[in-house]
């Protein structure tokens, strides 16, 4: 009876390791999985649904002008990386692992594969589980950027000093990586004043307040990128200094 448990113990170990290599095999190698691609530059787009080629190499210039505009010390002009669409269910649950409900994931640096769900190439849009749109500005060429944006800051940071960082501080610059660095400080400080919930992560899901941070120690504040990753200052304090600076008069 105890070699019989000892053997299946043994198979289901084994079962378990060979699962967990496939799936270590599939995030850093998932072109098998997805038919059609099309690439432009250094970036390369695969999805298991087919688009229009053309349309594709338009949506990936998008993306490098974002990557373009990110802050020097994050530029990575050499480094190739893929897009990875999971339309299907089941390819989008290998992806996703347990971050199922998410836009998009990046494994740096198990993988630097950008992971987004359902899209449509063709529009630039990302899907929702109902298969509508997501509204504008959060494009597939954003959500493109933003999860490269996390490769970009691990090669600066180091891999375990990234995840390490405050919340704020990771997703905030990969979200103004993602916006290109395009942010508007004041309309987005003035939502936040009111309550704007989309300006209240644990409510929207969304990065726009953390962006507003990063926006404003960096534009503002004349904080290098490496000081951001480096201070790891309270998002707190962060929200004090920006209410000093653009409310002094509380």
């Amino acid at each position: 009876m105890a070699s019989r448990l000892r053997r299946l113990a043994a198979w289901l170990a084994a079962t378990v390791l060979v699962a967990v290599v496939v799936v270590f095999a599939l995030l850093l190698y998932p072109q098998p999985l997805y038919a059609y691609s099309a690439a432009e530059g250094r970036l390369t787009i695969h999805s298991d649904r087919a688009f229009d080629a053309v349309k594709a190499r338009g949506l990936l210039a998008e993306v490098e002008r974002r990557l373009a505009a990110a802050p020097a010390e994050l530029r990575d002009a050499d480094s190739r990386y893929h897009i990875v669409v999971a339309n299907h269910q089941w390819r989008r649950r290998l992806a996703f692992l347990w971050n199922h409900g998410a836009g998009g994931v990046n494994y740096y640096p198990i993988a630097w594969n950008a992971f987004i769900r359902q899209a449509d190439i063709d529009a630039g849009v990302v899907l929702r589980s109902d298969g509508t749109p997501v509204p504008a500005p959060r494009t597939l060429a954003y959500y493109a950027a933003h999860e490269i944006g996390h490769s970009l800051i691990g090669r600066r940071y180091g891999a375990l000093a990234n995840w390490s960082l405050p919340v704020w501080i990771r997703e905030g610059l990969a979200d103004y990586v993602g916006f290109g660095g395009e942010v508007d400080i004041e309309a987005l400080a003035a939502a936040m004043r009111r309550g704007d919930p989309d300006l209240d992560p644990h409510r929207s899901g969304l990065y726009a307040r953390y962006r507003l941070l990063v926006a404003f120690m960096l534009e503002r504040e004349g904080w290098s990128v490496d000081r951001l990753l480096q201070s790891n200052t309270p998002i707190a304090e962060a929200e004090g200094l920006l209410a000093a600076r653009l409310w002094p008069e509380g």
